[in-house]
């Protein structure tokens, strides 16, 4: 008869049990995780900031008509929150061909914070935003008043806003150069663009961008509280 050696498995029940332990601790409390989910939907006083953002975009992969490609920015932009007047325009195809390196300008109103420091560049800015309308022979644009903004959840990732593989680049040189002049913050960056190839299941780029909460509906306005 065969003596088979015991198992201890009283042994390894506290590693199981220091494994669920160690689990738990990471996860975030639920109450922690309902404060932030609060913080991102309360309401944010804020303005709109008007400026001009201009660059040339360099793709390797990708080659874009002007046409597309300022179409594809202007969706971009109109899901970070941006006034819908904005306009897009990209230069560096003659006759409409395609080009790796198009001129990108955007002119746009975003919203910002109503900080005190973001209230007096607004109105530092003044003078100079109605001398240019008057010069264009328009009326200038009332931009002091504050509104509610809340933080939302933006996906600028593959499948979404009409994004391809072959967008990576875009993505990443907008990551760059336009959003930080937003506001927005990334929340998760695994972008991971090849020079000269596709590379699959990218672009990846998630963000919160502070965006205009909608007015309420006229039976939610009358609603008794």
């Amino acid at each position: 008869m065969t003596n088979r050696p015991m198992t201890n498995t009283c042994s390894r029940r506290p590693t199981v049990a220091a494994a669920l332990l160690a689990l738990l601790a990471a996860m975030p409390p639920a109450d922690a995780a309902a404060e932030q989910a609060g913080e991102r939907l309360a309401p944010v006083p804020a303005i709109w900031k008007p400026q001009e953002i201009n660059f040339y975009l360099h793709t390797t992969t990708s080659i874009y008509s002007c046409r597309s490609v300022a179409d594809q920015v202007r969706r971009v932009l109109l899901a970070l929150g941006v006034e819908p007047g904005v306009t897009v325009r990209s230069s560096g195809c003659y006759d409409n061909e395609l080009t790796r390196t198009p001129y990108l300008r955007i002119k746009l109103v975003s919203p910002v914070e109503a900080t005190p420091q973001a209230l007096a560049a607004l109105e530092k800015s003044r003078s100079t935003r109605e001398l240019v309308a008057r010069v264009k022979g328009e009326s200038p644009i009332e931009l002091t008043g504050q509104f509610p903004a809340q933080w939302s959840k933006v996906s600028l990732s593959r499948g979404q806003l009409g994004l391809q593989e072959g967008d990576c680049e875009l993505i990443d040189e907008l990551k760059r150069i336009v959003l930080p002049k937003l506001a927005v913050r990334v929340v998760n960056d695994d972008m991971k663009c090849m020079p000269y190839s596709l590379t699959m299941g990218q672009p990846r780029l998630e963000v919160e961008a502070l965006t205009q909460m909608p007015e309420p509906s006229v039976d939610e306005a009358v609603a008794p509280r």
